[in-house]
């Protein structure tokens, strides 16, 4: 293996001719030299005549972060210039591409020079061909009669599933940008489109101002629609979308986003505008989504949040949203390792039917915090703090305010039981005015509370497996098993009227909220009267990642209570029992079971949730059943599925289905068909919306979409493996 250092311009090439092939290493790195370029070879010799060196036999030539592989390699040091016969390998710096050919004259840079046979290749496998190519400037691949495509394909079927011919291809790569001119796209070898002039980012390049795949979409309310977004790249930090909606039956909708990241925040907005009078009326309609945040330092913040449609039926009729309550907020916040505290005002808008402007509550504004101390004797002082305006046009405003303040510490005995004391004492007080011109009225309530929490958890460790593991996994398991008792001590509250509850109707029992001393969602509700609150929990844990857990539980009282809605088995003196279990195999299936039950055995709550990924299948599905409450005054009882199958390695089938039960109607259903490869995903979908709202009538819907990976459609699928070909189309 010889080596040598080939300087820039004319060489001493006596030095060199004397020293003789093994010396001239040393011979040409003894002089000072600008920007040598290195070369390894298994030969070289030098021709004093011809004024060449000559390498051969597995040539490396490298000039900073560039590289040359060939099995032959002339240098002429009186020409600055190289010669390279193939098969050769020119790698760029960074980012830039490789290219592959038979012939190759560049300057000792390896930056400029002719190239014949080229074939480039990007990351991704985006691959370029062509009868000729220069390199220019070290940036500019410049190929004459050139294709492009990252389509695999196999030697007996050359060609693409699809490709782009052009007479002259340039490849940018500062820029990383691929220009075309006089392009013809093809698909499986037939043209269907031209243009003079087209270009995208190579496929190194993640964000470029320029057109994204187009969106078809046909539909039963609108017509057919197409979208044709393009994407602005503002700078680093910035950038745009501007969507034009086009439909056949409802005109022109113009789509905007707009995405920022500073240095101490960042914003997002996206919304819509046309001209629409689908109800009757002709007006401006639109939505604004958005969302920003602002860090001043030190845990303070300023943020806002924004959800905002201008009718009811908007957001559903053009598959915005299918959002049926929108939130809007300002707030500013703060938070150290001793407490937090936050301002904010909140908008609501419905867009139900039944939900008239006038009666959804403005919250303005709310105030919530708290602050703990470590106590001298051990565990933790905390205060809260916090309250509300609520402001209808229609309706009660309601103020209301409180403060509450708490003890909490831990221990664990010398079996091994971890015990935790809490007790806290809080006062809240309302002022309540209603729209009728009535004078206010002001409520007051005090409630103490006294808990005491003890658990034993036991631990056992198999190390060679147990019963289970041959089904759940092999190898060492963790068993994990807790019993917890917790007795709550607090006052009753006999008062008549009930005390208002605008923040706390929604109330969720189960076994996540079994030990909570506080379940309610708000600071409105209260849970009055003693209770003792009991469980179990066990837990299978592999060294393979498989796991088992279970647990369950009830609350006992000594009398019934009227702190929650009716109808979610918490009022009663033995509440229902609630339960829960949950299997993990990772990579293969997931499944969780959620249910409650009365002491008539009758089931008030069944949730199951699954999902699975097996020979081709990925499956999801969900089923729920929901008894009534004072809440929703209906049963609730549905099933939902989504699922995806390959039919073969490319082609896959998919589809969504949601029915409810309990009407024994559909909901919504959708069946889609697709392909896709290491250089397309392509599908075609169909669905419907059976549900209707007055301003948005059920639906049918299709639609197509097209990603072309390597055009900037974003991240396509990892490449086929090794000596995959795309399949041949009939």
């Amino acid at each position: 293996m010889a080596a040598a250092l080939l300087p820039h311009g004319p060489a001493l090439a006596q030095t060199a001719a004397e020293a003789g092939p093994s010396g001239l290493s040393a011979a040409l790195g003894a002089q000072e030299v600008e920007g040598p370029v290195s070369l390894i070879a298994d030969k070289v010799t030098y021709d004093t005549q011809a004024d060449s060196l000559t390498a051969e036999g597995d040539v490396e030539v490298y000039y900073g972060d560039r590289t040359l592989t060939a099995s032959r390699v002339v240098y002429y040091p009186g020409l600055d210039r190289i010669e390279a016969t193939g098969p050769i390998m020119l790698r760029g710096g960074g980012e830039g591409a490789t290219v592959i050919a038979d012939f190759a004259d560049l300057d000792s840079r390896l930056r400029d020079g002719l190239i014949r046979g080229a074939r480039a290749l990007l990351r991704d496998d985006a691959r370029f061909a062509a009868a000729e190519a220069r390199r220019i400037d070290g940036r500019y691949n410049v190929l004459s009669q050139a294709v492009f495509s990252p389509c695999v394909v196999c030697p007996e079927d050359p060609t693409p599933l699809w490709r782009i011919r052009a007479e002259r291809i340039v490849h940018d790569e500062r820029t990383r940008t691929v220009h075309y001119e006089n392009a013809t796209f093809d698909v499986l070898g037939t043209p269907i489109a031209w243009s003079p002039y087209f270009r995208h980012p190579d496929p190194t390049l993640k964000r470029a101002s320029g057109l994204l795949p187009p969106i078809y979409k046909q539909d039963s309310n609108f017509g057919q629609g197409l979208k044709i977004p393009y994407y602005w790249v503002l700078s680093d930090q910035a950038d745009v979308t501007l969507t034009p909606y086009m439909t056949t039956d409802d005109g022109l909708i113009m789509e905007g986003e707009y995405r920022g990241e500073f240095e101490r925040g960042s914003i997002s907005l996206a919304g819509s505008i046309t001209y629409q009078d689908y109800d009757g009326e002709d007006r401006l309609r639109g939505h604004v989504f958005g969302a920003g945040l602002y860090r001043f330092g030190d845990g303070l913040e300023a943020g806002f949040s924004i959800e905002q449609a201008s009718d009811d039926g908007y957001l559903r009729r053009y598959d915005f949203s299918d959002d049926d309550r929108l939130e809007s907020e300002l707030f500013l916040r703060g938070s150290d390792q001793s407490g937090w505290g936050e301002v904010s005002l909140v908008r609501f808008q419905s867009l139900r039917d039944d939900e008239p402007f006038g009666q959804i509550p403005q919250a303005i504004p709310t105030v919530e915090g708290r602050k703990v101390w470590d106590a001298p004797m051990g565990g933790q002082f905390g205060l809260d703090f916090g309250g509300y305006l609520l402001k209808r046009t229609q309706g009660q405003d309601t103020a209301h305010g409180f403060i509450g303040v708490d003890y909490e510490k831990s221990w664990i005995t010398t079996p091994g039981i971890q015990v935790t004391a809490y007790g806290d004492l809080r006062a809240d007080g309302w002022r309540l005015q209603d729209q009728t011109g009535t004078d206010p009225s002001e409520r007051s309530r005090f409630g103490p509370t006294l808990a005491l929490e003890a658990r034993y958890p036991l631990l056992r460790r198999d190390g060679e497996g147990d019963w289970l593991s041959g089904l759940l996994g092999e190898g060492p398991v963790t068993h994990l098993v807790e019993p917890i008792a917790q007795a709550v001590f607090a006052t009753y509250q006999d008062d008549s009227p009930a005390f208002p509850n605008e923040d706390s109707q929604l109330v969720e029992f189960d076994e996540t909220s079994l030990f909570s001393l506080r379940r309610h969602t708000g600071w409105d509700g209260f849970e009055e009267g003693s209770r003792l609150n009991l469980g179990l929990r066990y837990a299978r844990l592999g060294d393979d990642g498989t796991r088992f857990s279970i647990a369950g539980g009830r609350v006992l009282r000594p009398r019934e209570i009227g702190s929650f809605p009716a109808g979610i088995g918490l009022n009663k003196r033995e509440s229902d029992f609630v339960g829960a279990w949950s299997l993990d195999l990772p990579g293969t299936v997931k499944l969780a079971h959620r249910i409650r039950v009365g002491d008539d055995l009758e089931i008030n709550r069944n949730e199951v949730y699954g999902s699975t990924a097996l020979a081709g299948l990925e499956l999801a599905g969900s089923y729920a059943w929901l008894a009534s409450d004072a809440v929703t005054p209906i049963d609730r009882h549905e099933v939902a599925a989504e699922a995806r199958y390959g039919l073969t390695r490319n082609w896959y089938v998919g589809g969504e289905l949601q029915r409810d039960l309990e009407s024994e109607r559909w909901v919504r259903t959708e069946a889609l068909v697709g392909y896709a490869n290491e250089c397309v995903d392509f599908a075609v979908y169909v669905g419907r919306r059976f549900t209707s709202t007055e301003d948005v009538p059920a639906s049918t819907y299709f639609g197509l979409r097209v990603n072309l990976w390597a055009l900037g459609a974003g991240d396509g699928p990892a490449a086929p493996a090794a000596g995959a070909c795309a399949p041949k189309l009939q």
